[in-house]
């Protein structure tokens, strides 16, 4: 697989987890824009890792705010 189909990809996959933290976790989403990113959109030579390191840290924030949601509930 190239470079560029594995940019897209993980652009796709960074552009589906977001809508559905805006869905799922309206909250959540709100917070996404004072996480401090590791890159800026405006660079140009941002890296597959780069990508997969965002991708993840997403997934983590996510089940992050769900754990702490569910437990909040149980104590409800």
């Amino acid at each position: 697989m190239s470079n560029l189909n594995t940019i897209s990809i993980l652009t796709k996959k960074i552009f589906k987890k977001t809508v559905e933290i805006q869905k799922e976790f309206p909250e959540l989403y709100e917070l996404l824009n004072e996480t401090p990113l590791f890159f800026s959109f405006a660079e140009k030579n941002i890296t597959i890792r780069d990508l997969k390191q965002y991708l993840i840290s997403l997934i983590a924030q996510q089940k992050s705010f769900e754990k702490r949601t569910i437990q909040k509930n149980d104590l409800q």
